[in-house]
């Protein structure tokens, strides 16, 4: 999912904790989630932290924090312009460029391959780029090895430049804090770290490149199910996930339960199938999430038909608490925020948009959902936004749209262009789920 910007950059000799040298990770098997999205399950398990007594120093990164939780930086390659790259503590690898940014700035690419595993049935083709620099604000990674992969579709989901990914690196070579109400993300040497605030200390294990914690996921039919949950700030729009497997083996979601089928969300494999309902409750520690939106996978290929694990913990459940990844200490760290006591909503309009153009701001319909406000009143898959209540498509994002159509009983004039026509229609939202 694609954000906003920061803008000034740390002098780089302001703290001892800002440089690493030669990190790198290879991955041979990708599998990406960003929007159910930004999920990896790569097999390569990196080296702990290495850290030298001299970094005793914090080092706070500004970051740009969508109102679902997706977690943007502005980063640079080799020098270049400001970018965006997603923080995703579900990425198996150090880094991912976007296939057209890496030609644009005249990376080298090298060790081409097609890839599979990733969200979607599909495969996708991966490439290598060596030696680049890449810089978080004044924290420095030299020499590095980057895989290259068009993020061109994601970015369309989230309706912002999505130029790279921060994977999990980071966070076993720091303590790493996600304020999601200050929009900063502060790293920590291991080595100086103490906590002492009111959060719940979660066991967190490190499996094939990825972090999990238990979890406990309570059904309408008051079955209480346990499991081991992937700790994805990645997954953006989404609240939790469970796989195929999972939910099979546990017959979820119940035939009494109401459901909507969505296959708005595409991952590098392609287009994912997902049933949208409730659950009762989902426990973290002593936290319970009441009636959380959850998405029950329907696919057959693929990272979400993975018997492996049993879901993924997204942006929207993540965004309801300070959280803290110490891994050298095995714990995810979960402060409540003022976000928690918010309650969890799906769209309520039945359309989903992906944006296009330069700047992200030509809306066009890629999901009608059957039974819907949008289908009542004749709403097209590649119907184009031209304005709603008068305001024109140009002058809003994504984001915003999608805010605006998860609120129940508004009403809305939309302009649609359709072909040459222009025409409009008038929907009133109410929930779905």
């Amino acid at each position: 999912m694609t954000l906003a910007r920061g803008s000034e950059e740390m002098n780089c000799t302001a703290h001892p904790i800002t440089r690493i040298n030669s990190l790198h990770m290879k991955t041979t098997q990708l599998t990406l989630w960003l929007a159910v999205i930004l999920l990896a399950l790569g097999t390569t398990v990196p080296q702990r932290p290495q850290i030298s007594e001299a970094d005793r120093s914090q080092l706070t990164i500004p970051a740009d924090i969508t109102s679902y939780g997706g977690i943007f930086l502005q980063a640079r390659i080799n020098n270049s312009q400001l970018m965006w790259f997603c923080l995703d503590s579900g990425a198996s690898y150090p880094f991912i460029i976007d296939t057209t940014q890496a030609r644009a700035l005249g990376l080298q690419l090298q060790t081409h391959f097609t890839s599979g595993g990733g969200a979607g049935p599909n495969s996708y083709d991966v490439s290598e780029t060596k030696g680049v620099k890449i810089s978080l604000s004044s924290l420095e990674f030299d020499d590095q090895t980057a895989d290259v992969i068009a993020l061109a579709s994601i970015a369309e989901q989230l309706g912002r430049p999505l130029d790279g990914i921060v994977g999990i690196n980071l966070f076993t070579h720091y303590v790493v804090e996600i304020d999601f109400i200050s929009k900063k993300i502060t790293l920590y040497s291991p080595k100086r770290y103490t906590y002492s605030g009111p959060g719940d200390s979660i066991p967190l294990t490190l499996r094939d490149g990825h972090f999990f914690i238990p979890a406990k996921v309570e059904q309408p039919d008051r079955r209480r199910l346990n499991g081991q949950f992937v700790v994805d700030t990645g997954g953006v729009m989404v609240t939790a996930v469970w796989t195929t497997p999972f939910a099979q083996s546990n017959k979820l979601p119940a035939p009494t339960q109401r459901t909507v089928l969505d296959r708005s969300l595409s991952g590098l494999g392609g287009e994912t199938k997902l049933l949208v309902s409730r659950a009762t409750s989902f426990t973290l520690g002593s936290s319970v999430i009441r009636a959380p939106i959850v998405y029950v996978s329907q696919d057959t290929d693929g990272a979400l038909a993975s018997s492996e694990y049993e879901g993924l913990i997204g942006s929207e459940i993540l965004r309801r608490f300070k959280v803290i990844f110490d891994y050298a200490r095995r714990r995810l760290i979960l402060e409540r925020n003022s976000h928690f006591d918010e309650p969890i909503e799906y769209d309520m309009s039945g359309i989903s948009f992906r944006a296009y153009g330069n700047d992200f701001r030509t809306f066009r319909i890629f999901q009608v959902l059957e039974d819907s406000p949008a289908a009542k009143v004749g709403l097209r898959v590649g119907d184009v936004l031209g304005s709603i209540n008068g305001v024109p498509s140009s002058r809003l994002t994504l984001e915003q749209i999608v805010q605006m159509l998860k609120v129940e009983g508004r009403e809305y004039d939309l302009s649609i262009k359709r072909g040459v026509e222009t025409i409009s229609v008038k929907i009133k939202t109410r929930r779905l789920i």
